[in-house]
């Protein structure tokens, strides 16, 4: 399939129903989706995937876009597709790739929404810019988490060890791991950079040798058919959803988890979620000694400004600490 080809039939077919500066608007948000799968995922539109367009909404959220413009954006990428789908039989057109939209799910939907009620909400409750736990509640964390445990102890680790992106750790290939070398390869998404980063062997090699070498991975229904390391039995990989549930569940049966506000649906907004443990690393790499470009190096950051938030964090808790130290004891 030739892409504006088949972005001309699309126009089209919008044009009998919609006004012109309707369909232009469409046509250039499905324009800006193909030039950013080409340029940040390496891939054509045909063979997007859900993963692809969530990292997008997430990119676009991190820029500052409105969650206004962003809806508008996915809005038209899905009727594209869908298009597509219609003009099926019309046309003859082979291979008529899934709606990406369509592998959204609750969550996922929420960034079209906008995230300043949940930000509202953490300021509130923990007056940090940044919720994390500290060492020892993440250890009370991986005690507590639910089957399969040796999954799910590695995903936490990983998480912790590592600084993953809930997506990133969702979408990790197994060629990824150099087992010899101690290290991850991650990807470009959120950011321009791909980036690898170690793991301490003490850590969490136990766990990652139990679920390569000794059959936690190859027990998933599609391990033998799947390059990712984390495999499920109804996926290829499992979903940032999934994730992000299992470390909810597990700060809940470790006394950890706090309903710190509500969305406007009634549902609450927790505290500790997948990335609270990203933030939990770069608190604790801060507090070892690691410098800020380093980390910023380490979280795939491409603007400091981003990292420096953890440095300044870390310097007032520090601050309010000193005030509680008596010299007279």
């Amino acid at each position: 399939m030739d892409f504006d080809t088949e972005l001309s039939k699309c126009r089209r077919r919008r044009s009998r129903n919609s006004a012109e500066s309707t369909v232009d608007r469409c046509v250039k948000h499905v324009r800006k989706w193909g030039e950013w799968l080409t340029d940040t995922r390496g891939k054509q539109i045909w063979n997007a995937d859900s993963v692809d367009l969530l990292i997008f909404v997430e990119e676009l959220t991190d820029r500052g876009m409105a969650p206004s413009t962003i809806s508008q954006r996915v809005s038209a990428i899905s009727k594209f597709y869908q298009d597509m789908e219609k003009m099926e039989e019309r046309y003859d057109m082979p291979d008529v790739p899934e709606n990406p939209y369509d592998g959204f799910d609750g969550e996922d939907k929420q960034l079209l929404r906008g995230d300043t009620k949940k930000k509202a909400g953490l300021a509130d409750v923990t007056q940090d810019k940044y919720p994390y736990l500290t060492p020892d509640e993440v250890s009370d964390l991986i005690d507590s988490v639910p089957s399969p445990r040796i999954r799910n102890e590695l995903l936490i680790r990983l998480l912790f060890n590592c600084g993953f992106r809930r997506t990133e750790l969702a979408t990790c290939k197994v060629e990824h791991i150099d087992r010899e070398d101690k290290s991850i390869f991650i990807p470009p998404q959120k950011s321009e950079n791909s980036r690898v980063v170690s793991y301490n062997e003490e850590y969490l090699g136990f766990q990652l040798s139990q679920w390569l070498d000794y059959g936690g991975r190859e027990s998933m229904t599609y391990a033998e058919d799947s390059e990712y390391l984390f495999p499920t039995n109804r996926n290829l990989h499992i979903s940032g959803n999934s994730l992000n549930d299992m470390i909810k569940r597990a700060a809940e049966f470790a006394g950890l988890q706090e309903s710190i506000s509500e969305y406007s649906d009634g549902r609450n907004i927790n505290r500790v979620t997948t990335h609270t443990l990203r933030h939990s690393f770069a608190m604790q790499a801060i507090r070892s000694g690691i410098d800020v470009r380093t980390l910023q190096s380490l979280l795939g950051h491409d603007d400091l400004d981003t990292t420096l938030i953890y440095l300044q964090q870390s310097k007032d808790e520090a601050k309010e600490e000193s005030r509680l130290f008596n010299p007279e004891g």
